[in-house]
């Protein structure tokens, strides 16, 4: 019985020491599976993140071997080589690309070896001109030093000339010295002459002064005489007539209602068909109005239209229904005379179709007209002793030539000064017409004398 038990204690003893190391052997195995996946997950992110750090493709031996060789890891070696890289390029160890372009200018479709290359050609230009230039102030200095020389020469020679000049200066300061003695002299000789000339002089005015009160006597008998005889002179003076108020023929007839009359003017008093007369009653009513400052219109305006020798026919253009034109009655144009060539000066711009822009164009049809009915034109811009009438277009604007803008360019001052001049000219003829009392014809003036219809 005791063998037994003693028996069956060990059995128990091992049977527990087995289960013990059975399940010792589980839990081992179990905690080795779990470290062998989470290796295997380890591996796999370390093999993942390896991948992204380094592709397969990728040949890096030569890197590895440089990296074991400084003792560093691939990337430290990398990132290292980078370092120094950028350090060198831009001197900023952590630069990149965008910044280092920035800070050297250089175009995005540009390398950094290109644009080196690049900044070495300008420089190689830079150095062709420097030599040049180097050269050119070589030139300059040598010239400089010839200048120089010729600068010294020029002192020197002026120096010896200054010498010379001062030699003679001293003669002539000699002689200077003489020539003051005999002025001193001379004046002396001259102020007591002048003095004596005074006294005469004085003596002399104190007669004239006798002679002129004598004469200013005399002088006031004989204006008093001048003046009654210029009253004389101007009472019995005849005065000539305004070669505008000269009538020029009559009518001679009319021909019923016709509208034609019939003028003693023909083919011998230089009579064209084409001419026109203004008609008047009587040769009083040929005169300026005194308020409008015109010459007076006729009550009608006749147009020559059939010629013969001593007679002419017209018919009537303008007409007064209150005052016909009966026989008898007068006829005048300013620019006919038969037994005489009226001489005209035409001068300035003429708005002879009323359109409002005056030109030279318009006053050379008042002169062709006035040539066409037997008219002189005196050519130029000055008037002549034998000149009857003056024809002036339009008054010209008055510029002042003190209104010049300080900006104005030279044609726009050009411009200026030629109206300034056109005005001036203008102005001056209307003058010189006026003093001399030469009748002054504008446009309408010429229009009504020389009986031009509208």
């Amino acid at each position: 019985m005791a063998m037994r038990s003693g028996s069956g204690t060990g059995v128990l003893v091992a049977l527990i020491i087995f289960i013990f190391l059975t399940v010792g052997s589980a839990t081992a195995a179990i905690l080795l599976y779990g470290q062998k996946n989470s290796a295997v997950e380890t591996a796999k992110a370390n093999q993942e993140e390896l991948k992204e750090i380094l592709r397969t493709s990728e040949n890096v031996d030569e890197f590895k071997a440089e990296a074991r060789k400084n003792n560093q890891s691939l990337v430290g070696y990398l990132l290292n080589r980078s370092e120094k890289f950028r350090t060198f390029a831009t001197g900023d160890k952590n630069s990149d690309e965008a910044s280092a372009r920035r800070r050297f200018n250089i175009p995005g479709d540009m390398t950094l070896q290109e644009a080196f290359s690049s900044l070495q050609q300008e420089n190689g230009t830079l150095k062709t001109r420097v030599g040049s230039l180097e050269a050119n102030v070589d030139d300059l200095r040598n010239q400089i030093t010839q200048s120089d020389q010729a600068m010294s020469q020029l002192r020197s020679d002026s120096a010896d000339k200054v010498d010379k000049v001062q030699d003679s200066i001293a003669d002539y300061r000699a002689e200077a010295d003489r020539h003051r003695s005999d002025i001193l002299a001379t004046k002396d000789k001259f102020a007591r002459t002048i003095d004596e000339k005074e006294r005469d002089h004085r003596n002399m005015v104190d007669q004239l002064q006798d002679e002129i009160d004598d004469l200013r006597g005399n002088h006031t008998v004989v204006t008093s005489r001048l003046n009654e005889l210029r009253k004389v002179v101007d009472a019995i003076r005849i005065r000539p007539k305004n070669p505008a108020e000269l009538v020029d023929g009559r009518v001679v007839d009319v021909l019923g209602s016709s509208g034609q009359v019939f003028i003693d003017l023909g083919r011998e008093d230089r009579i064209r068909p084409g001419m026109t007369f203004e008609v008047y009653d009587d040769p009083g009513q040929i005169r300026v109005n005194s308020n409008s400052g015109e010459y007076s219109r006729g009550k009608a305006s006749i147009q020559v239209m059939k010629v013969s020798e001593t007679t002419a026919t017209a018919r009537v253009t303008r007409a007064s229904g209150t005052r016909p034109v009966v026989r008898d009655d007068v006829i005048a144009n300013a620019v006919f005379q038969p037994e005489y060539r009226f001489k005209f000066l035409v001068y300035g711009k003429f708005d002879v179709d009323g359109n409002g822009s005056p030109s030279e164009n318009e006053a050379d049809f008042i002169r062709s007209r006035i040539m066409e009915w037997g008219g002189e034109v005196v050519t130029g811009e000055q008037l002549t002793g034998d000149l009857d009438f003056v024809v002036l277009g339009e008054i010209p604007d008055y510029v002042s030539a003190e209104l010049i803008p300080t900006n104005a360019t030279d044609a726009e001052i050009q411009a200026i000064m030629d109206k300034r001049a056109a005005y001036d000219q203008y102005d001056e003829l209307w003058q010189q017409a006026i003093n001399a009392q030469i009748p002054v014809l504008n446009w309408n003036r010429f229009r009504i004398l020389t009986g031009e219809s509208d």
